[in-house]
């Protein structure tokens, strides 16, 4: 009763619109009265769910890709991806998934990613006669490597949530990342071969002038190599990475002579906020989970799913539909936090890696960032080119397919993402 009381209340909740706190906060406090639970159980649980040093490096990241943004890292790391792979059939579409991959180690989310990124890649490749919506397909689908390839705020949260090693799941991440923008990137010489009036090759940039590029990005390029070696090596802790991090940002900015002092109040004052919104919302689902638990739903869901069968891939596909759709209404953090402790128990039963399900949950729900009608990035790059979300959407069909493979494909084969954290770090 006290568990469909509070779904439904939640349910209902975000059906008229609410925000997600909010709808969190109002279901919990629903749990409680049916529960006969005492309300101080809320504030608790919120400043209990908070209190973790790993949380902490939630701001330390955010606040490194805002100010690597405002230093105008991404305009270097576009420059030598266009120098080394522009002249390829759809040239400034593969400069595109490249520039993803890179800002990816930098900033760790995807809506991150088409708002600092969006603007130069679809300007560029307007310019140089692109099709505007095909070009802002691309931006919004190479974006999901965004909260895969480390440091992910996703994975953060997961590692919290589910006790796992943030670093194993950082690393985790790496591959799968790497292989979905080659996937991209396939679609798009597809497409250029096919189309060359929509994605057409680009001019050879001279070895001597891509050397050049590489000289004047390469402080651009180490910082997600940096933050990556010191995790695998043991030298710091992911919230010890956060904090060099943010130190290497404002290296950068002196270096490029970039960074006032303006924008790095803004840059600050953004990453406080979203921090806080994050904190707030892990807080409200720690309490939710303990009731769910104690209600003991997780291991009844566990117990129905596995008497109707016990094939983990038949399972884990039911997963990934339900992520699908619920990352249509729900950002990525907000649902992950929320179905996290309830399909834990019968992965465990199932024998499924917590590694490989972090992957599979983060994949699954960042699509959502591209789906009506509440995808983000659609929004984000609606604004930027001065499109229709109808529009948006219609450029990024062509690349969904390649997207829904790749999560096939990280289903069917976990060792995509457990090789390398299970070699890095036995």
């Amino acid at each position: 009763m006290v568990s469909v009381g509070l779904i439904s209340t939640l349910i209902m909740m975000l059906f008229l619109k609410a925000p997600v706190i909010v709808a969190m906060g109002t279901s919990v406090a629903v749990g409680c009265w049916l529960g006969d639970l005492p309300l101080y159980l809320i504030a608790q649980g919120v400043i209990d769910g908070s209190m973790s040093w790993s949380l902490l490096s939630i701001f330390f990241f955010m606040m490194a890709g805002n100010i690597m943004d405002v230093c105008g890292v991404a305009d270097q790391i576009f420059s030598f991806a266009n120098a080394c792979v522009g002249h390829w059939p759809g040239g400034l579409a593969h400069v595109n998934c490249l520039c993803s991959m890179v800002f990816a180690g930098i900033s760790g989310a995807a809506a991150a990613d088409c708002a600092a990124l969006g603007p130069i890649e679809i300007k560029s490749m307007t310019y140089k006669g692109y099709d505007l919506r095909y070009s802002t397909g691309i931006t919004l689908a190479s974006s999901m490597v965004g909260p895969i390839i480390p440091p992910s705020v996703f994975f953060i949260m997961f590692g919290v949530v589910t006790n796992t090693s943030i670093a194993k799941l950082f690393i985790a991440g790496i591959v799968p990342g790497v292989v979905i923008s080659l996937a991209l990137m396939l679609v798009c010489a597809r497409i250029s071969i096919r189309r060359p009036d929509i994605f057409p090759r680009g001019s050879y940039t001279p070895m001597k002038e891509r050397w050049r590029i590489f000289k004047k990005s390469v402080w651009s390029l180490l910082a997600p190599v940096i933050i990556v070696i010191g995790m695998t090596s043991g030298s710091v802790s992911p919230t010890e990475a956060g904090v060099v991090a943010v130190l290497y940002s404002l290296l950068l900015g002196a270096i490029y002579r970039t960074l006032k002092w303006n924008a790095l109040w803004n840059a600050v004052r953004d990453s406080m906020i979203m921090a806080a919104s994050s904190l707030i919302l892990f807080g409200f689902a720690s309490t939710m989970s303990y009731i769910l638990t104690m209600e003991m739903l997780p291991t009844k869901l566990a117990t129905l799913i596995l008497s109707l069968t016990q094939n983990k891939y038949l399972v884990l596909f039911l997963i990934d539909l339900l992520l699908l759709v619920l990352g249509c209404f729900m950002s990525a953090s907000s649902a992950m936090i929320l179905l996290t402790p309830i399909l834990l128990p019968l992965m465990e039963k199932l024998g499924v890696s917590t590694i490989q399900l972090g992957v599979l949950m983060c994949f699954a729900l960042t699509i959502g960032i591209a789906t009506p009608p509440v995808g983000m990035g659609l929004y984000i790059l609606a604004d930027i080119t001065h499109q229709k979300i109808e529009e948006v959407f219609e450029g990024f069909m062509p690349f969904f397919p390649a997207l829904v493979v790749m999560l096939i494909v990280l289903t069917l084969v976990p060792q995509i993402s457990t090789w390398l954290p299970n070699l890095l770090m036995p």
